[in-house]
């Protein structure tokens, strides 16, 4: 309706879904914008990108998330620019789209700080598409060696991980037991035992957010899978066979994973302001742009601080959640004429799991979990915040078949 407030909403991961969820069936009209028709759940990337789950257990549809809200309409586009003087946003394919109130939530990029090679020759696990490639490349490498096994001898094998936090980590211990229980039965004619999963990160130890206890078990529960460290190093140069540290070593390898961090996606250039860190858009305490109060940013974009410590709040899909709801409801509050209120972060603690049995947990109020209660708690989290009971049941009955038959039943590539 013409006299209803516009909103609209770029990007549709966790900010984007957590701002939708506030404004649903409110007296406005939402528009949602996303490159994608599904929102993704990437937590669990690592697991689609290992033969654990379906791409489609871990992205949902976004246009059945809006069925029931008769308020909200979707569009498949590519954002191209946001015009705040004209209040309208600029995407590939269709004429602008103008709005009253705007949240801009469209996450990040991998960044692969100028390493030589990276860009081109290591894989990232940032998207949906990249777990899907991830797969492939792995479970074809091992096809390619055991038709020809002298490619084992140039890295064939090999897997270099860069970036020791959660992505890294979990990445790391679900390739080991993917060996250790899959592969080594899958190819009987190739010495998968003799394959290295290796882990670069420039921090003295993995999980660094973590506290020193549980990084200390992190790090043994990895080495006990047969993972590889190498911390306090960084990588130089990446090539289409090998990986540089540092130190010099030379690791041969056709295989580098790149979990080693994020960039903003370019929402300041667009918006012609000078970005923060890591390319990020600094915002209010509300989450609202300076000068602009109809315009919030919020997620992996977003240069949020903590409402106590006055710190910037981390990359993290719980941030996104919570400033995506906290943004909804501040427009809602526009359109009502209410004053809007401050984002206040809710540190619910954070995981990461390394295999079966074994993972780390930092709660609130300084209470730590490891080895299987902590497990069972992730896995508990993760299900819970899943979307949609499909994905739920699907993620279940493949966490248990891999759990009691110790195996991953998605071991299949197809090439597109």
């Amino acid at each position: 309706m013409a006299d209803r407030p516009r909103v609209v909403i770029l990007g549709c991961g966790f900010g984007g879904m957590g701002a939708s969820h506030s404004l649903r069936d409110v007296a406005a009209d939402v528009t949602l914008l996303d490159k994608n028709d599904y929102h993704t759940f990437q937590p669990l990337l690592y697991q689609v990108a290992t033969a654990t789950l379906e791409p489609e257990t871990v992205g949902h549809s976004i246009r059945e998330l809006v069925h029931d809200h008769s308020n909200f309409r979707f569009h498949q586009t590519t954002v191209t620019g946001v015009n705040l003087a004209d209040r309208t946003v600029e995407v590939e394919d269709m004429p602008p789209i103008p709005y009253d109130y705007l949240i801009a939530a469209l996450g990040a990029r991998v960044n692969f700080f100028g390493v030589e090679g990276a860009q081109e020759h290591s894989f990232p696990l940032y998207t949906l598409k990249d777990a899907v490639q991830l797969k492939n490349h792995v479970l074809r490498a091992f096809e390619e060696a055991d038709k020809n096994p002298d490619l084992t001898d140039h890295g064939a094998l090999n897997i270099v991980i860069v970036g020791g936090g959660p992505t890294g980590v979990e990445t790391a211990g679900a390739l080991a037991e993917l060996f250790s229980m899959d592969f080594v039965d899958d190819f009987p004619d190739l010495p998968v035992n003799e394959g290295r999963i290796i882990l670069v990160d420039g921090a003295p130890a993995v999980l660094h957010a973590f506290n020193d206890d549980l990084r200390a078990y992190a790090k043994d529960a990895l080495e006990q899978r047969g993972v590889e460290l190498r911390l306090g190093q960084h990588v130089t140069s990446v090539g289409p066979e090998s990986v540089t540290l540092q130190s010099g070593e030379q690791i041969k390898t056709r295989t580098v994973i790149w979990a080693g961090g994020l960039q903003a996606s370019p929402l300041a250039k667009w918006l012609g302001i000078e970005p923060g860190r890591g390319g990020r858009v600094p915002v209010r305490a509300d989450l609202s742009l300076d000068g602009h109060p109809e315009v919030f940013v919020v997620g992996d974009v977003a240069q949020a601080e903590d409402s106590e410590t006055h710190e910037v709040l981390p990359q993290l899909g719980a941030v996104a959640l919570q400033a995506g709801k906290s943004a909804g409801r501040n427009v809602l509050n526009c359109i009502e004429g209410k004053p809007t209120e401050p984002f206040h972060y809710r540190d619910k603690g954070f995981m990461a799991t390394i295999g079966r049995g074994a993972a780390v947990a930092q709660m609130p109020f300084g209470v730590s979990l490891r080895g299987t209660m902590a497990w069972l708690a992730w896995g508990s989290v993760h299900l819970a915040l899943l979307t949609g009971w499909e994905s739920r049941m699907a993620t279940v009955i493949d966490w248990f078949w891999d759990l009691f038959q110790r195996e991953h039943g998605k071991r299949i590539h197809v090439e597109e």
